[in-house]
């Protein structure tokens, strides 16, 4: 079961995605953000500057091969916050 916190978070990164998906839709915790949401790897960059802004995080690179749905993004941000 999702946390309070994770919920709050996957909110605010759903927003965030509907300004880069070329197309609007619904975003849940299982959509992937090359093959539903036709991300390449500029629009990920600028997502995760957006992200970083958003939760005055860094978002650490070397992971980003491991970010391929919305719940990966979402999980990576709070262990991030959780651990700052």
């Amino acid at each position: 079961m999702p946390t309070a916190q994770y919920e709050a978070i996957f909110q605010q990164v759903a927003v965030l995605l509907q300004k880069y998906a070329p197309q609007p839709g619904p975003i849940h915790d299982g959509t992937e953000l090359i093959n539903d949401l036709g991300f390449d790897s500029l629009k990920v960059m600028e997502m995760l500057n957006d992200v970083e802004d958003v939760f005055d995080i860094t978002y650490p690179l070397n992971t980003l091969s491991d970010m391929q749905t919305v719940k990966d993004l979402t999980t990576q941000i709070q262990r991030i916050i959780e651990t700052s």
